[in-house]
């Protein structure tokens, strides 16, 4: 019994320097992400030094577990509205290597029926889905490695896209995209793609 805060001790010391090790390449990283971004702004966004924030980061572990690299993803603010915001992200791994990250951004368009706020949609027909760098009112979830983004059309909130991607084979893929082209106060959401690509 005597030995057993001597073996914890033990392993307590051992683990301190793993957690030191993990915790350095994960602020190395995020610098190395700050440092590419000031160097490559998109020409809308806002200058790092104009913004006091600190960027949000999450892990995430990249390729197959007998060649995985940690990763961050690293959040930068872009541009700010009245009720939208956009940013953009970077991976930055374990290693030094700094790479941007594009998302599936379907383009559509819309046939309404009427006019005006009565106008009813009858038909949206996507016609292409580029690959871009910033995100509106983005939010990653580290469980499910998904991002998902939610673009109000007007301050009402009731016409709007929604779109999420998965993070697989080292990019995101389109899984879920819906449309409410409507501005009568409802959500009317029409579902245009949903996938499983687990």
């Amino acid at each position: 019994m005597r030995f057993r805060p001597m073996i914890m001790s033990s392993v307590f010391l051992l683990a301190l320097p793993a957690v030191a090790q993990e915790t350095a390449w994960q602020a190395e990283a995020i610098q190395k992400a700050l440092d590419y971004h000031a160097a490559n702004l998109p020409e809308l966004c806002v200058s790092p030094v104009d913004t006091e924030m600190e960027p949000a980061s999450f892990k995430l572990q990249v390729g197959e577990e007998t060649a995985a690299r940690q990763a961050l993803i690293v959040e930068l603010p872009c541009q700010f509205g009245a009720y939208s915001q956009t940013a953009v992200y970077l991976l930055s791994d374990q290693h030094g290597a700094v790479s941007e990250i594009l998302f599936p951004t379907p383009k559509f368009d819309v046939i309404y029926s009427g006019e005006g706020e009565a106008a009813t949609v009858e038909k949206i027909v996507i016609y292409e889905t580029p690959y871009r760098r910033e995100v509106g009112n983005g939010l990653y979830d580290p469980d499910s490695r998904t991002m998902s983004e939610r673009n109000n059309w007007r301050e009402l909130s009731d016409a709007y896209t929604e779109t999420r991607g998965a993070f697989k084979h080292g990019k995101f893929e389109i899984v879920y995209f819906a449309v409410d082209a409507t501005f009568d106060g409802k959500d009317n959401s029409i579902v245009l793609i949903e996938r499983d690509i687990w």
